[in-house]
């Protein structure tokens, strides 16, 4: 059972997304590999908080080619669509949570590249963004 200061200390840590901001910064060190990581952790940092002012231009491990790339991997005979069971498993891949369960074409079991690219990319955005919100 936690104390009520390790209680404290975890609300405090989820309410300021620092798991997140480090898993973030980690993914991004191995990612890259850089030859100064402390001074690339800064660079991401400062990105983030522009990201923030801006709305734009999030640090992100995946650009939209690797996510198209994904979508034709799932597409093989280029129909232009995959099922919903692969929109969701290829969401999980690239470690979108909270994605749409239900988006556009979903009632078909037909999720065309336009809709998974779309959410992939808000979901993505929501997951780099690990930051409070400007009140």
């Amino acid at each position: 059972m936690a104390t009520p200061r390790e209680d404290e200390a975890r609300e405090y840590l989820e309410k300021h997304r620092i798991f997140e901001l480090f898993n973030n910064l980690t993914s991004q060190l191995v990612f890259h590999r850089p030859e100064k990581p402390k001074e690339f952790m800064i660079k991401v940092i400062e990105s983030l908080k522009e990201a923030r002012t801006t709305q734009i231009d999030y640090p992100c491990l995946f650009e939209d080619s690797n996510v198209v790339s994904l979508f034709c991997m799932m597409d093989p005979t280029k129909k232009g669509v995959v099922t919903l069971a692969q929109y969701k498993e290829g969401m999980k891949t690239l470690g979108v949570e909270n994605f749409d369960e239900y988006p556009n074409g979903a009632e078909n079991d037909k999720i065309t590249q336009d809709t998974f690219v779309r959410e992939a990319r808000h979901g993505l955005k929501k997951s780099s963004s690990t930051f409070m919100p400007i009140p």
